[in-house]
């Protein structure tokens, strides 16, 4: 692991400055660690060393801020400790003015767009918790004022907890591979076919290529996508070389957008949906079970869609409605078009060809990759920490 600390100034006898000494002193005995203060020439050094974790040590300071959007921009991990100047005392008590024009202009946006912060004790996290500006605060002691605690646990324990921000943000770390394999796995997954040849010869050696570290993002994607089972039978159907992990013992923040990765109801309309109730009542017929269960299915799709929750659980469930079952394909399109949903499942016949691998001869209409698509794609399946 390369971590990069940020400070304004290394002053001998201030405790803070005794406090990241003995912490990266610690440090280096488990990793590539920089400190860079004021003075440096923050940009290079980050391009040079390119660490995967920026520790922020500085608040109240605008270039601070100005380093940490810059970082966050560059898709590398940022983490704050503020040392208790977000205290309440320290805010209300020295400066007030000022730091109530700085909190505008830029320190509430600051913390907000941190990964995480780490604080030494539960008084200063329950603080900066009332601030409301951020739930995701870790405790590590202060190996300074704590003589109970070494420099090495006290390092051993940050670094723990820059592990947990690597693992809440791992989809920025997944290579073209693991997102190639992510379909494949889904096709395979979800095939009823017994045939062998489930997967062209390239998609199955890039299976076949991944190593353990991407086994594990995959696996940490799948739990949130809620596609693990799928994932699975995958790897078992084709005996894949893919490591035992059991993702629920990996620390990891909460999502801060989590999706819906329970099936929808496939048997009524979920939401605020008037209209399309009204229009499906016409559909009572016994032959149009399986056509108004698809509706039914791509109505609730779209409700979770709307509120950024679509989950490839939901597409896994609306692919095998789609292609497992038997009817009528141009009475589909007639009933999704009363409905007013056949523009909107044209479109999620193209995310299913993009995510699931679904093939033309089993797309009961074309697909619609237009704007509104690109927007889907872009609300519901951008990389989320």
């Amino acid at each position: 692991m390369r971590i990069i600390h940020y400070i304004d100034s290394i002053k001998a006898g201030y405790l803070l400055s005794d406090y990241l000494l003995r912490l990266t002193a610690a440090q280096k005995e488990y990793a590539d660690v920089k400190t860079i203060t004021q003075q440096g020439d923050f940009k290079k050094i980050f391009a040079d060393f390119q660490p995967d974790i920026v520790h922020i040590h500085t608040c109240w300071e605008h270039q601070a801020a100005q380093h940490a959007n810059w970082v966050a921009k560059k898709h590398c991990a940022v983490v704050f400790s503020p040392h208790w100047a977000l205290d309440e005392r320290a805010r209300t008590t020295e400066q007030k003015s000022t730091k109530r024009v700085k909190t505008l202009l830029y320190q509430e946006k600051m913390v907000q767009k941190m990964d995480a912060l780490l604080v030494t004790t539960e008084q200063e996290r329950q603080g900066i918790l009332r601030l409301g500006w951020t739930k995701r605060i870790n405790i590590v002691q202060d190996s300074v004022l704590n003589s109970s605690l070494s420099d090495d646990e006290m390092a051993l324990q940050t670094i723990s907890f820059y592990r947990k921000v690597l693992d809440t943000r791992y989809q920025f770390a997944m290579t073209a591979m693991e997102k190639d394999a992510i379909p494949s796995l889904l096709h395979a997954g979800l095939a009823q076919e017994t045939i062998h040849n489930l997967l062209p010869s390239d998609q199955l050696l890039n299976l076949r290529s991944l190593n353990p570290e991407q086994w594990r993002r995959i696996f940490l994607y799948a739990d949130d996508e809620g596609i693990r089972e799928i994932v699975d039978h995958c790897i078992s159907r084709l005996q894949l070389n893919a490591p035992t992990i059991d993702t629920a013992t990996i620390q990891r923040f909460p999502l801060l957008s989590p999706k819906e990765t329970t099936s929808v109801d496939t048997q009524k309309l979920i939401g605020n949906q008037p209209m399309t109730r009204q229009r499906l009542s016409d559909y009572q017929n016994e032959d149009d079970a399986i056509i108004k269960k698809i509706a039914i299915i791509i109505a609730n799709t779209r409700q979770a869609e709307r509120k950024k929750k679509l989950s490839l659980r939901l597409l896994a469930d609306l692919y095998k409605a789609i292609k497992y079952n038997d009817y009528d394909e141009d009475r589909l399109a007639d009933v999704l078009r009363h409905l007013r949903l056949y523009r909107y499942s044209r479109r999620m016949i193209q995310l299913l060809a993009e995510k699931v691998l679904l093939k033309e001869g089993f797309m009961p209409f074309p697909p619609r990759n237009d704007r509104k698509t690109k927007g889907i794609k872009k609300s519901n399946f951008a990389q989320r920490h």
